[in-house]
């Protein structure tokens, strides 16, 4: 967004006064009185070029009557314009301002609008850092005051338990005295008792060797019998795969008499045929016959009438 100072086309009008020192060599340009105005004095910065009180100029300060002091702005859009400033102290000044240099054109203003603008964000950004680098400090040192008292209790705690076991190992001393007195009493008893102990060990291990004896026996007849068992099952397997190849063979044999009594039908059909051939032919023939003989008795008669 551009910014624009509506007066300032009038103010480039209007006409600036010169005034000359006594020698003639200075010369300063200001703005017409019209426009001076009792303002805040800006903040400026040191101009070696620019500084010290103006002897020259017929309008001082208009309160205290003095020279006015040589600035040089350095704030917003007036930077690096020079002005006449009351030369008096802090406490004691009047705020009265005369601009020396006219205003800037406005795209001037707004680039240094915008560099204050920049200047003002680095600024809050700074702020903004020191007080999360203040707050991580604090936190950090609540957490380094925790820390040294968690440490604190942690060293305490350590001397208890050292104590403790201190403590624990003397009890234990005591305890294991107690306890080598009580076997040193009981050392016969406890004799006795292994002795018996050994005994009746040794007559579980008999017996133990015995079922053991037992056990392989019945170990070697079951493997036997399995043997047996699966030798059985082998010959049966074979027995039983015979018989499949007799029957099988069986099956071609009965399928061969099959064909070869169907060959034996057909055969016989056509024997049939041949001999009902036959006899139709020897019907024939025998009409035939009777035909001839019938002819002959016929000739027969003729030979007899001649």
């Amino acid at each position: 967004m551009v910014l624009e100072d509506e007066s300032s086309d009038d103010q480039s009008s209007l006409p600036y006064m010169h005034s000359s020192s006594t020698d003639g060599l200075n010369q300063v340009l200001i703005w017409p009185l019209s426009l001076c105005e009792l303002l805040k004095v800006p903040f400026s910065l040191e101009d070696p070029d620019y500084k010290g009180l103006e002897l020259d100029v017929m309008y001082p300060c208009e309160k205290h009557g003095m020279s006015s002091e040589r600035l040089v702005a350095f704030e917003g859009t007036h930077t690096s314009r020079r002005f006449l400033a009351c030369a008096q102290p802090e406490g004691s000044n009047c705020g009265f301002v005369e601009w020396v240099d006219h205003q800037w054109a406005p795209t001037m203003q707004n680039a240094l609008l915008k560099l204050f603008a920049m200047v003002e964000d680095a600024k809050s950004a700074r702020v903004n850092d020191s007080l999360e680098s203040s707050f991580t400090i604090h936190h950090l040192t609540e957490e380094k005051n925790k820390m040294e008292a968690n440490y604190d209790k942690l060293v305490q705690d350590v001397h208890e338990l050292m104590n403790f076991q201190e403590d624990k190992v003397v009890d234990f001393r005591h305890l294991q005295s107690a306890i080598t007195y009580q076997q040193e009493v009981r050392k016969e008893p406890i004799d006795d008792m292994k002795a018996k102990m050994a005994t009746e060990m040794a007559k579980k291990d008999a017996e133990t060797q015995k079922l053991t004896q037992k056990y392989e026996l019945l170990l070697n007849l079951t493997r036997a019998q399995a043997t047996v068992i699966q030798n059985l099952k082998l010959n049966k397997m074979k027995e039983k795969q015979v018989l499949i190849e007799a029957s099988m063979n069986l099956e071609l044999k009965n399928a061969e008499l099959t064909k070869c009594q169907e060959k034996l039908t057909q055969e016989k059909l056509e024997l049939k045929l041949q001999a009902t051939d036959l006899l139709k032919g020897n019907e024939k023939h025998i009409e035939e016959k009777w035909q001839l003989e019938f002819q002959n008795e016929k000739l027969k008669e003729k030979f007899r009438g001649i």
